[in-house]
């Protein structure tokens, strides 16, 4: 899959993510995941190598706290 068809897909509601040069269709995962669907539809159409391989923490990216 070259980037464009990527982009296409992620337009036409298809919830793919990028792992190091995989293409990962985790639409049946999401509701499986163990951090919750919203950690994956945060990042679909993106690449989830930094997270995967525990170098970069979620929460620190997703600005302020509510008050």
């Amino acid at each position: 899959m070259n980037r464009e068809q990527f982009e296409l897909a992620i337009k036409n509601n298809i919830p793919l993510l990028l792992l190091d040069n995989l293409v990962l269709n985790v639409g049946e995962f999401m509701n499986q995941h163990p951090g919750g669907r919203f950690v994956i539809r945060h990042n679909v159409g993106h690449d989830i190598s930094k997270y995967f391989y525990g170098g970069y923490c979620l929460e620190d990216n997703l600005g302020p706290a509510p008050s």
